[in-house]
């Protein structure tokens, strides 16, 4: 047996398909679909589900990361060791672009 290429096979084409408008009333918290001689209402209870669990609270402020590192961690150690190091460069950058932009301040008599 051997395979034959017939082509692209296509059958007629139907007729057009009927319009349908699509409206979200928040106000009674519904969804309606009108077709020509048809209607569809889902409401938004239906298609919710049940509140989820409450999240964990985050911290109230900035966290100073350097100081948060658990130094007694002696299985991440290294990996503690370098977040410090790139902390610290971090904030030594950010110190240093601080103090370039108060030099041209500076020059520009600010």
């Amino acid at each position: 047996m051997a395979w034959i290429n017939v082509g692209n096979i296509k059958g007629e084409t139907g007729a057009s398909g009927r319009s349908v408008n699509v409206y979200k009333d928040t106000s009674h918290g519904q969804i309606i679909f009108v077709g020509e001689d048809t209607q569809a209402i889902i409401y938004f209870s239906e298609i919710k589900g049940a509140k989820g669990d409450t999240g964990a609270t985050g911290p109230a402020g900035p966290v100073n990361m350097t100081s948060t590192l658990d130094a007694s961690d002696t299985t991440n150690a290294v990996t503690n060791s370098a977040i410090a190091t790139e902390i610290e460069s971090i904030q030594t950058a950010i110190g240093n672009i601080t103090s370039a932009q108060q030099s041209n301040l500076t020059l520009l008599g600010s």
